[in-house]
């Protein structure tokens, strides 16, 4: 070591799972409220889940650490999403995980998928809201069908062709 300079000892911060059920439940509360209007939350979201962190836990947490696990959620989330997709595994709603038998297990599943397969998601509703894209799911979503038999919204087909200007496709 040089003359004059002392080693600054830095440790990680850990995240413990009730840490992280507590930055999942308030940004999830803080999404409904409006508080992520893209794909992000505003800065005083994640300033709000610190001082949350630092009052329950008796920890030092800085915002930056809250926003440094929104990029590993958000790795974790897109690994959920590429299994779910994946060719002979399901997904079981009621317990929120993926399912695969144990054939599709030995040669589909990739090891470091083993942590998601056949377990249950904690609050998984909430880490799609918070990490997932801003699209419809649930009872939100709707299906050309459903829209085809929603009542009239006072939108007539009269109007919205009266309304559209002429496309030539030569």
């Amino acid at each position: 070591m040089s003359k004059g300079k002392e080693k600054v000892s830095s440790k990680q911060f850990r995240w413990l799972l009730p840490m992280h059920e507590t930055m999942l439940r308030i940004l999830a509360q803080e999404a409904h409220k409006g508080n992520k209007p893209s794909s992000t939350f505003k800065a005083g979201s994640f300033a709000l889940v610190a001082k949350e962190i630092i009052a329950q836990f008796g920890v030092e947490c800085h915002p930056s650490y809250v926003e440094n696990r929104m990029r590993t959620l958000r790795t974790m989330w897109s690994t959920i999403q590429t299994i779910r997709k994946k060719s002979g595994f399901g997904w079981d709603d009621n317990l929120k995980m993926i399912t695969c038998d144990p054939k599709t297990y030995q040669e589909e599943a990739h090891r470091k998928h083993a942590e998601y397969l056949n377990k249950k998601i904690d609050m998984y509703d909430e880490l799609a809201i918070v990490v997932g894209k801003d699209t419809a799911t649930g009872g939100f979503s709707k299906s050309y069908v459903d829209l085809e038999h929603e009542p009239d919204n006072g939108d007539s087909v009269e109007f919205v062709a009266n309304n559209v200007e002429a496309i030539s496709l030569t």
